[in-house]
Formats: C-alpha cells, structure tokens, sequence
C-alpha cells in the first residue's frame, strides 16, 4: 500500500474508493450527500457491494435473509401468491415482479411444486429504474428491498442539518451542512415529528417514489406485498433513536462506520413504515393487511410444515433440527419475526380488494 495513503484502504475497494472521491473532490461544494455515496458504495457497476458477488445481493455473504434460512419462508409465500392467483380468476398468465431478488431463492421455493405457471422477474438495486419494462404485474414483492435504498442523514443542531460526505486528509468525513433538498424538512413534517436537540436520523425518500412507481405498475386487482425491518415515524425518530437507525455489516458483524471496508461492507437504515403507508394512500393504493412476519408465517401455515417434517419417514435428523431452528429465528418476534408484512391492493375492475391469506382479519 502507498504509505501515504490512509490505513482504511486496505480493506476497501481501492477504485470505489477512488471514483467516490473524485466525484467529491470534483464538485462545486466539496461534498456529496450520505444517500449519493451510499448508491455508489452499494450499487455502483463492477465495484459495489451488491454487484461485486453472486452472493450479496440476498445478503448471504454477511447474514442470512429469510428465503436464505429455509426453504419454507418460500413455500409460505409461494401458499400467498396461490391465494392472489386464485382471487385473480386463475389466470393462465400470470405476473410476479420481485425487488431485490437476488440469486432467486425466494423465486425458486416459492414456485416450487405449485400447480400453475408464474411469469416471475427479479429486479435488483443496480437496475432498479429501467428494469421494470412496460406490462403490469399482477404481484409486485419486496422482501427486505427498501432498508438498502439510499439514504439522507440528518443532524438536529439548533436547526436541522444535513450529513454530506466529504474527502479529508485522505480519507471519507463527514461534513455538516444546510439540507440539500426541502423535501427532508418536509418528509418530517408529514411524519408530524421533530428531532430532538443533537439527534440523527435517516430519511430515504427513495422509498416513497418506489411506492408511486410500483403502483403504476400493478394490473388492476394486483397486490404489492413489503416484507423488511422499521418502525412507525413516532418510533423511528423518537427518543430512544437518538442515534438513528443506520448499520452497516461486514464479516458477519455489526458496525455502524459506513465508511469503513467500503464496496465490501452492507449499509442498511430501517424503514419509515408512515411514510410507505402515506405514499401507498396517496398513490392509490388501498391496505389489504399489516402484521409482522411471525404472525403471518404461522397464519401461512410455517409451524405445519416443521411438523409434517418431522413426521416424514427417513427425515434426517440433522435437517429436522436445522428446519427447527429457522423456524424458530422467522417467528422470534426479537429477531425476523417482528419484520413488517404489508400489502395493499389495486382496486380491480369491479372495484373489489384481493381477500388474502397472512393478516389478522383475513382467512
């Protein structure tokens, strides 16, 4: 390593590094925002994160995401998306359109032994824009998507501040500084909270555009299902956030530096759950249900398939125990099982709202 250069190299991507400095040291102001150096950490072609390994972009290089712990999330997603075919009329052509869908784990189990054709594509954080193409889905799924979408960082400080990233003595820093968009003052307002003296907080405001763009996209009677971790606006900026939300994983631990091991570390922020729902209302959409994904597995019927396993002749007993405790870490309401599980409908031609399986008021 040049011995110039500060020790934090070593264990970034080295052009990463360099085409996100340039970027910064080339603009007018010196600076980039959070949510600008998070896209190029995360996303940028041939050197982010998510596009560097097959397997990052399920997460399964650093933690395991739910499709990744067993394949009977899958089989419960796969019983959900029965139940929307069927209410659809069991159309010979069918749509499901997944975000961040990786590998295809999720795609693989949850089509597997069904009795009718799905149309399924798969759109991942680097091509998210462009990708979708013109036909309508009839499902639009997004299981743990939206806390990897860029995000702004905020800093109450007498008034309300922005984080922008900056290049000093040969190293990422952050740099404070007026909000680079009234829309992040405004997306507080909307949530009806204030930030407390000297607190942070993450704002993605990539989330409720991707709630508008989605609902142009279902067909009518479709249904947009969002499984991933957040809280409500009263929670996530409250004051036991003082800190916000932002992590960052790398090695199967948990930081939250997001400037170090950069192109070779996760960053992730939990998700305004208020502002989702608000953005959905707004873009027409109606709520089918909202619950967490324990409660939801088990009305999907988890717990059933753990136990039919077991009954199985000539079950190996170590695959029983590791079914188990999948099983055990998707309900653990500390753990996956306190992920929200929301889904909203368009309103088909007859003005009716998909009746689905997974949520309190429904079978």
């Amino acid at each position: 390593m040049d011995p110039g250069r500060d020790r934090r190299w070593e264990g970034s991507e080295t052009r990463l590094v360099e085409v996100i400095r340039d970027e910064i040291v080339s603009s007018t102001t010196g600076r980039i925002t959070f949510a600008r150096f998070m896209e190029r950490a995360l996303t940028e072609p041939g050197l982010g994160y998510y596009t560097t390994s097959e397997l990052r972009p399920t997460r399964s290089g650093d933690f395991l995401t739910a499709p990744e712990l067993h394949s009977f999330f899958g089989r419960c997603l796969g019983r959900f998306l029965t139940s929307a075919w069927q209410h659809a009329g069991s159309p010979k052509h069918y749509r499901v359109r997944e975000y961040g869908g990786g590998r295809g784990m999720l795609r693989d189990t949850a089509t597997d032994g069904l009795d009718f054709a799905i149309d399924w594509q798969r759109i991942d954080l680097p091509d998210r824009t462009d990708a979708a193409g013109g036909d309508p889905a009839d499902v639009v799924l997004a299981n743990e998507f939206l806390d990897a979408l860029p995000v702004h960082r905020l800093v109450q400080e007498g008034e309300l501040r922005e984080a922008y990233v900056g290049w000093d003595g040969g190293w990422f820093t952050e740099v404070l500084a007026g909000p680079s968009t009234p829309e992040l003052a405004a997306h507080l307002e909307a949530d009806a909270v204030k930030l407390g003296q000297g607190q942070r907080a993450e704002i993605c405001l990539g989330a409720s555009r991707w709630i508008t763009e989605v609902a142009r996209e279902l067909a009518p009677g479709g249904t947009l299902l969002v499984i991933d971790y957040g809280q409500d606006a009263m929670e996530l900026y409250g004051p036991r956030r003082m800190a916000g939300s932002l992590l960052t994983y790398h090695g199967h631990s948990v930081g939250d530096d997001p400037f170090s091991a950069v192109g070779h570390t996760d960053i992730t922020a939990h998700v305004d759950i208020s502002s989702l729902e608000r953005a959905a209302r707004e873009a027409g959409l109606e709520l089918i249900g909202g619950t967490t994904q324990g409660p939801f597995l088990a009305r999907m019927g988890l717990g059933d398939m753990l136990a039919e396993l077991g009954r199985r002749p000539g079950t190996d007993a170590v695959a029983y125990l590791e079914a188990r405790a999948a099983v055990a870490r998707m309900l653990d309401p500390r753990h996956l099982g306190a992920f929200h599980v929301l889904a909203w409908g368009s309103p088909g031609r007859d003005g009716a709202l998909p009746v689905l399986p997974g949520f309190a008021d429904t079978p």
